[in-house]
């Protein structure tokens, strides 16, 4: 299993033990890409009211970009629908960070012309993205993504 699988299985699990009282699916990956199907993201979160189309990423040095991001199209599709917010939890691992990016920054980039999001975006208010608190084990984060859920009740 690769480090990206595993990370998957770390955040199901995080956002299980943090979030109390809410949904997660897991939607399987399409390997053969038939007829160019693809899913919308790695899983479906709920936690009333709101609902989480989340796509999980785990790269390396300062910089994610945009050509590691398939579902970029997809998840852009639903990023105006009120109480449904689309993203991409994003762990750097050289940095021992993880930390969600909604759709509407990548958006907001790329109408910038920029070609990734960069390390030097975060905590920044023109490119939203919310830090994850997280405690280091040995290779992975155990991550509390009750922050989303309190990031999105304060807005």
């Amino acid at each position: 299993m690769d480090l990206g699988k595993k990370f998957e299985a770390f955040f199901k699990k995080n956002w299980i033990d943090t979030v109390p009282e809410s949904f997660i699916y897991r939607l399987n990956d399409q390997m053969s890409g038939y007829m160019g199907s693809s899913n919308i993201s790695d899983f479906i979160c709920y936690k009333k009211p709101e609902l989480f189309l989340i796509e999980c990423k785990a790269h390396a040095g300062n910089t994610f970009p945009f050509s590691a991001f398939r579902q970029y199209e997809d998840l852009s599709h639903w990023s105006d629908l009120e109480g449904v917010h689309p993203g991409v939890i994003l762990w750097l691992y050289d940095h021992d960070v993880i930390l969600w990016i909604p759709i509407k920054t990548f958006m907001k980039l790329k109408s910038e012309d920029k070609k990734s999001f960069n390390i030097k975006y975060l905590g920044n208010p023109d490119y939203e993205n919310v830090i994850i608190p997280t405690k280091k084990l040995r290779t992975f984060l155990d991550g509390d993504y009750s922050v989303l859920i309190d990031y999105y009740k304060e807005k």
